[in-house]
This record gives structure tokens, C-alpha cells and sequence, in this order.
């Protein structure tokens, strides 16, 4: 392995370390009536989903891509009960 391949190795890694611990993180704040960390969280994984669908060879790519997106409560679902209240 070239040394670009294992800083990029390492960078898709911390940032899906970084959508999991930040997921599980809003879930807490969400569930203890706190603010969390908005947006944030769903966007990295998104785009460590966008880097890493390709060596996988998923189907429905897209669907993955914006699956972090969904996930975090403080995303796609906060801004739609933001907008609902």
C-alpha cells in the first residue's frame, strides 16, 4: 500500500468514525432534550459514503450517499421538524 492510499485509508476511517460517534452523540441530546451537533455528522458521512461506494460496488449508490443524511436526527429529519413547528 502507497502512502496515499493509507492516508486515504485513514481519512474514510475517521470519518466514519466520526458520523458514528456524532449519530450516537444526537440520539443522546435528542433523547435528553439538549442541543446536538447539527448537520454536521450527516454530512461527513455522506461524503465518506460517497468516497467509499465506489471500492464496494454497492448497488444504488445514491441511496447509501444519502442514507447518513436521513440517519442523523439533527439533518435531513431535524430540518423538516424544525420547519413543521
Amino acid at each position: 500500500m502507497t502512502g496515499l492510499g493509507l492516508l486515504g485509508l485513514i481519512l474514510v476511517s475517521m470519518g466514519w468514525l466520526f458520523f458514528l460517534v456524532g449519530v450516537a452523540f444526537n440520539y443522546h441530546a435528542l433523547r435528553r432534550s439538549v442541543r446536538g451537533i447539527p448537520l454536521l455528522p450527516g454530512l461527513v458521512g455522506s461524503i465518506t459514503a460517497f468516497f467509499s461506494i465506489p471500492s464496494l460496488g454497492v448497488p444504488w449508490p445514491w441511496l447509501w450517499i444519502l442514507l447518513p443524511l436521513v440517519l442523523d436526527p439533527y439533518c435531513a429529519l431535524g430540518v423538516l421538524r424544525l420547519l413543521r413547528k
